[in-house]
């Protein structure tokens, strides 16, 4: 079969000829039919990404259906009502299973996880290994080539809002930097799951015109093209509750710390390489700094939920496997409205 691997830092991915994987054990076998381009795909590329095993068949974002499943695997199949052939999005926080983070239902924060993409073989193929069905979450109607996105670019942001709401309570400023995929997904979760959601004050502070037109589509009252942190303020008519970093350089985590209130919150979900001094006289005094990875299987269940429900929009442009490279190039040059889409054959 077809896949597209990364063999060292630095290289071109290589489309190279595979053998078509065997499930055992616990396997699920999934025959993929879309896997979303991240960021976070260019960073390993370029080996700036911690944690990644070479060589690699990259894709974390992945949708597909059941084509297999292990010995092992056939009775947790049953218990989540999912058959070979059902359409399936991949989750991919891949714990042990047995630590406390996993079996609080945070899998993907497990010291020892191995996620596709990163340190087992993902989607950018024609198909792939799941190691256990509950990894698994089932798409129902849902397209498999639209919702392969969701699996990351959807539930990532879905996860910040979710450990935000403390701080957004009704009247609440806040800031989102960055309005890619990711943020446009926020916009609307913040409108959509948070109580106090309509009467939220958001500002979206982006370099792409285009972006901010998008933005205020789906929520946004303000729109910045570039802009400091007075500048931020000023617009907001006053420091920020929350700031949402989806692009994560120094500049970016500068203004967060600039423009967030006294026990505000400044979470940071880009993976741009930035970094922050930190110390009482910046940020402002008893705010918080955080992160946020990736999401938990329950919360790609809701995100799932609400898709298939039609709460949620996105844009998906699908390219062939065999353009992997035109992809990457065209997500580093930001020519991407939404999330590409690789599709095999």
């Amino acid at each position: 079969m077809l896949a597209a691997r990364l063999h060292a830092p630095g290289e071109a991915l290589r489309l190279v000829d595979v053998p078509r994987p065997e499930p055992s054990g616990s396997d699920v076998l999934v025959r993929v039919a879309g896997c979303g381009v991240c960021h976070t795909d260019l960073h390993i590329a370029d080996g700036t990404q911690a944690r990644v095993e070479l060589p690699l068949t990259l894709g974390h974002e992945v949708a597909g259906y059941i084509e297999g499943v292990g010995p092992s695997a056939a009775r947790a199949l049953r218990r989540a009502r999912l058959a070979v052939g059902d359409p399936v999005l991949v989750f991919g926080g891949w714990g042990c299973g047995s630590c406390r983070e996993c079996l609080a239902g945070s899998e993907q924060r497990c010291e020892r996880s191995r996620a596709p993409g990163f340190q087992e073989d993902g989607g950018y193929a024609e198909a792939m290994l799941v190691p256990d069905p509950r990894h698994l979450v089932p798409l129902g109607s849902l397209d498999p080539v639209r919702a392969a996105p969701l699996a990351d670019a959807g539930v990532t942001p879905y996860r910040a809002v979710r450990r935000a709401e403390p701080w957004l309570p009704e009247g609440a400023r806040v800031l989102l930097i960055g309005s890619g995929a990711l943020g446009q997904f926020a916009l609307q979760y913040l409108r959509l799951i948070v109580p106090g959601g309509p009467s939220l004050t958001i500002a979206v502070r982006e370099l792409n015109p285009a972006r901010l037109e998008q933005a205020s589509s789906l929520g946004a009252d303000i729109g910045l093209l570039d802009g400091d942190g007075a500048m931020v303020r000023e617009a907001l008519g006053g420091p920020a509750d929350v700031v949402f970093d989806f692009v994560g350089n120094d500049q970016t985590l500068r203004i967060g710390a600039d423009v967030v209130a006294a026990d505000g919150l400044v979470m940071l979900i880009g993976e741009a390489g930035g970094h922050l001094s930190f110390g009482f006289d910046r940020p402002p005094v008893e705010s918080w700094l955080t992160t946020v990875a990736w999401g938990s299987h329950a919360d790609l269940s809701d995100v799932v939920r609400l898709a298939r429900r039609g709460r949620i929009r996105w844009n998906v442009e699908p390219m062939p496997l065999r353009q992997v490279a035109e992809a990457h190039a065209r997500l580093r040059g930001g020519d991407v409205d939404g999330r590409l889409v690789l599709v095999p054959g």
